[in-house]
Formats: structure tokens, sequence, C-alpha cells
């Protein structure tokens, strides 16, 4: 019943989840709202809990083409402190998001938040047998800061400084298997964002960069593969496959299911014109693949004026 949950308090940095801290606050203290048709419904929601919300419906939009399902709740439960704290996504009698929200939280900390727009992606995925859980946190880790970007909410330079700063936590450490027998925290979170990145420059080399992942997982969607249906992992990949055109999702699962595959990160890193000064990242219009960098991250042309870039 339970898909996926996440905590933490950065741009795209899942923490191993405190189960303790999910014990249910008292009545009084959660709110439930409803995404009906893409809109989020109910009077007298705070406005920057409002704006909050209708920012993460927006990235979802951005790069899937619509919200993921007609009908979604969301319970808001309001916990001690600050900032969005940890959120779990429910598989059960439709699409249920439950998450943790601290009673000071400031709009600011709102703006910033990668939580709720990792979970609306978890929406956009059939649910999978256990030993996938890499493919549904992976897409999501991948997915919410590059849908963030084209929605005009985050700078591409952030996004591929995060991505250049963790990516390597997903690469098989000693003793490590495949994605499908390694289920630790980094190969189930970082291990599935890395195969989505590189999914999404091999379908770009491939189709000369005509599509990449977004469009194999917008095929996905619009074939029924919502969090409300069950499906094997061949047949979502297959699904992603015939809309590129290339078997990439359906090779590179082959390969990387039960082997530790390894990655050159610092060639890729060169390759796509990503060059990193300490937190910041300097993104080079001369490299090779710098095309694909910037098809990837590229703003949507009716994305709204940027509300927050980071740094």
């Amino acid at each position: 019943m339970v898909v996926a949950g996440c905590s933490g308090s950065v741009l795209n940095a899942p923490h191993q989840t405190n189960r303790a801290s999910f014990a249910s606050p008292p009545s009084e203290h959660r709110v439930e709202l409803r995404i009906e048709g893409g809109q989020l419904t109910g009077a007298g929601t705070p406005p920057e809990v409002r704006a909050w919300i209708e920012e993460s419906i927006q990235a979802i939009d951005t790069y899937y083409g619509h919200f993921p399902v007609e009908r979604a709740r969301l319970l808001m439960e309001r916990v001690d402190g600050s900032g969005v704290r940890w959120a779990r996504t429910f598989a059960h009698s439709g699409a249920f998001i439950r998450i943790g929200v601290g009673d000071q939280t400031t709009s600011a900390e709102f703006a910033s938040d990668w939580i709720l727009t990792h979970e609306f992606v978890h929406l956009a995925l059939p649910q999978l047998a256990d030993e996938h859980d890499w493919l549904q946190e992976g897409a999501a880790t991948y997915v919410e800061p590059v849908a963030r970007a084209q929605a005009g909410q985050l700078s591409p330079e952030r996004v591929w400084a995060e991505f250049a700063r963790d990516m390597s936590r997903g690469l098989p450490a000693d003793g490590d298997r495949g994605l499908d027998f390694t289920p630790t925290w980094a190969r189930t979170y970082w291990g599935g964002a890395l195969f989505c990145l590189v999914a999404d420059v091999k379908i770009r080399i491939r189709t000369g960069n005509r599509v990449g992942l977004q469009q194999a997982l917008r095929a996905v969607l619009e074939g029924g593969g919502t969090l409300e249906h069950r499906w094997s992992v061949r047949e979502a990949l297959k699904a992603g496959d015939g809309a590129t055109g290339v078997d990439v999702l359906t090779q590179m699962y082959e390969e990387w299911r039960a082997a530790p595959v390894q990655v050159d990160l610092p060639r890729l890193w060169r390759e796509l014109g990503v060059e990193t000064r300490g937190r910041r990242a300097v993104l080079r219009d001369d490299a090779p693949l710098a095309n694909i960098r910037r098809a990837i991250t590229a703003r949507a042309a009716d994305a709204r004026p940027q509300a927050y870039a980071g740094d």
C-alpha cells in the first residue's frame, strides 16, 4: 500500500526516513486538501500553502503535460518546527499523499521545498514490484529538479550543480549487485536517479536530441501507468521505449538489473559541460553534449516568471 517515503530539507537529496517521525499528530493539526483535475480545491487554505502546492502542480504539469491523476488527496499534518519534514505516498482507494509540515514554516521554506514535487512524480508511475523501488524513487529524485527547472522554479546551474555533487552516491559500492538486488538507500534513490540520467542522455544521443526520458515517461503515463495501477517493470520500460523509438530503457535494465554497472561520472560531466566550482556549477556551451544538457533543463515556453533560482 505504501509506495514511497521521503524526508529532507535540501534540493533533491532524500534522507533516510525516521519512521518514528510519522506518528499521527492530534486531529486538529491535520488539514485534508484535494486536487481535482489538476486544480487545488477548497477554500481557506493559507496563501503560502496554496502557492507551495500550486508551484508543485505546475512543475509536474510542465514535465508531464498535465497532472498525473484526476483526483488526489493531500493530508497536511502540522508538526513542531519549520520546513517540510517528510512525506508518504499511498496507493489505496486512489492517490493519497501524507506530508508533515512544520508549524513555523516560512514562505521562503515553502518556496524552496522539493518534497511535494518528488511525491507528485510518484503519481505518474505505476506500482511496481518491491525490487524495483529504485525506479520509483530514482525517477522521482531525477525528475523533480528537472521539472522545477523547466517550470522556471530553479536555475539549470542549480540543478546540474546538485547532480554533479550527489549522483556519485548512486554508484555501486564494493559488494553491491544490480539495482534489483541492492536495496540500500543510496542505490535506491541515487542509483535509480543515475539510471534515469544515463538513460536520458543515451536516448537523446540516439535520437539526435529529438526526444529524451521525458517523452518516455509521458508515454508510460498516457498508457495508463499511474500510481493507481500495477505494471511489471518491463511493461513500463517497453512503453517508454515505444515512444522514443529506441530500446535504451529495456536494454539498460537488462544490463543494470543484476550487475553493478559503473559510470564514468567525471567524463559525463565534462561531455555535458558541467564544471563544478565548490557548491556551484559553471555550464559550458562548448562541451560536446552541451545541447543535450540544455535540452534536459530548458525552461518551458509557457513557464511562469521564475520565483526562486537558488545558488
